[in-house]
């Protein structure tokens, strides 16, 4: 059986990924979860009634990073790294890696370690899970009939019972804060607004523009010259209110702020929804006519689906022989991904103009 490692397990987003690849590996896998609490770590490993294991891991040491990703054949990362130090281990060791990173800064230090991880013929897979990963696979579908395209806009409608905890708000919150540029001039990220529309939803939903870091390898690797990334939540009320944070200039103190501090705002009430809907439109020529195509899914949980898709993924680059560093649209198709995953929760519809 493969052994496979979390590393973060012990996050909201790690529990989730241990559970999903349990699932759909049907538990022919021997898990392994890592914490740098030794007393946290192991007790995550026991609720899993038998069979998970506990190894110490601490991400700031290199030497423990090394001893500790050995004889391994996946590792899933879902906490943050200054420097890829896992992937770095992992490329050593001709192990499988997958992170869930969302931002560009850190997936470029993991592009350098490439023609490394192509010697060694193994792959490091970046930016999975939900908005980036499934967002880049649901793109590539997209434009996939298309002559030509003019125009990609991506929208992420998030819920506000969304149980993200803190890391994943402060993740949000600070992509939300980036500026962007946009038609040649650098304005405020979740200032400009525009209306698309999301399955299950009678009127189309207000969104707003931000900076995302998938933008830059699907213009790079699917060339595409205009690709904007827009997001909302479920609220008008909490949309008026980051807004009014990001202009006041709190969003970049929050990060400062003691983490037990937001825990306290942050709240998710298991009784309720936590829908999340994703939407891409192109705009383009399809048979040398103007065409619009919007490509729409909804997800009983953002959170949830990250999990999936990264469990997934895990699946499709141990069956492929993935090398090199990649991202989640490289190495599977929208369909691929969906029917490993397996869930009558998440629908898919699309539509022409």
């Amino acid at each position: 059986m493969k052994k496979m490692m979390v590393v973060g397990a012990s996050g909201v987003l790690g529990k989730l990924v241990c559970i999903e690849l349990l699932r759909i590996f049907e538990n022919q896998i021997n898990l392994i979860v890592t914490d740098y609490k030794a007393e946290r770590g192991k007790k995550l490993a026991d609720s899993f009634n038998g069979g998970v294991q506990f190894q110490y891991l601490n991400v700031n040491d290199e030497e423990n990073v090394k001893k500790a990703v050995k004889n391994v054949d996946i590792v899933i990362v879902v906490l943050k790294q200054r420097i890829p130090s896992i992937q770095k281990s992992c490329i050593e060791n001709k192990i499988l890696c997958i992170d869930v990173t969302p931002f560009y800064d850190f997936a470029e230090k993991v592009n350098e370690l490439n023609e490394s991880a192509e010697k060694n013929y193994i792959g490091s897979v970046i930016m999975s899970g939900f908005f980036p990963g499934l967002s880049g696979l649901m793109v590539k579908e997209a434009i996939s009939h298309f002559q030509e395209v003019s125009e990609v806009n991506v929208g992420l409608l998030q819920n506000t019972n969304a149980k993200a905890g803190v890391a994943g708000v402060l993740d949000m919150l600070k992509i939300i804060d980036q500026p962007i540029n946009f038609q040649n001039n650098v304005i405020s990220g979740f200032t400009k607004k525009r209306k698309m529309y999301f399955l299950n939803h009678n009127n189309e939903k207000e969104v707003r523009l931000i900076k995302h870091s998938e933008k830059i390898p699907l213009n790079d690797k699917l060339v595409i010259n205009q690709i904007n990334y827009w997001t909302s939540w479920n609220s008008i009320a909490f949309n008026k209110q980051v807004s009014l944070l990001r202009k006041m200039g709190f969003i970049k103190m929050i990060h400062k702020v003691n983490n037990k501090l937001l825990s306290k705002v942050v709240h998710h009430n298991p009784n309720k929804n936590e829908s999340a809907f994703l939407t891409v439109e192109v705009k383009g020529i399809v048979d040398n006519q103007k065409r619009i195509k919007i490509l729409s899914l909804s997800t009983f949980s953002d959170y949830h689906m990250t999990a999936m898709v990264t469990a997934s993924l895990a699946k499709v680059v141990h069956q492929k022989n993935v090398t090199g560093v990649v991202y989640p649209f490289e190495v599977t198709s929208l369909d691929e991904l969906l029917s490993i995953i397996n869930c009558p929760n998440i629908i898919i519809e699309e539509v022409e103009k």
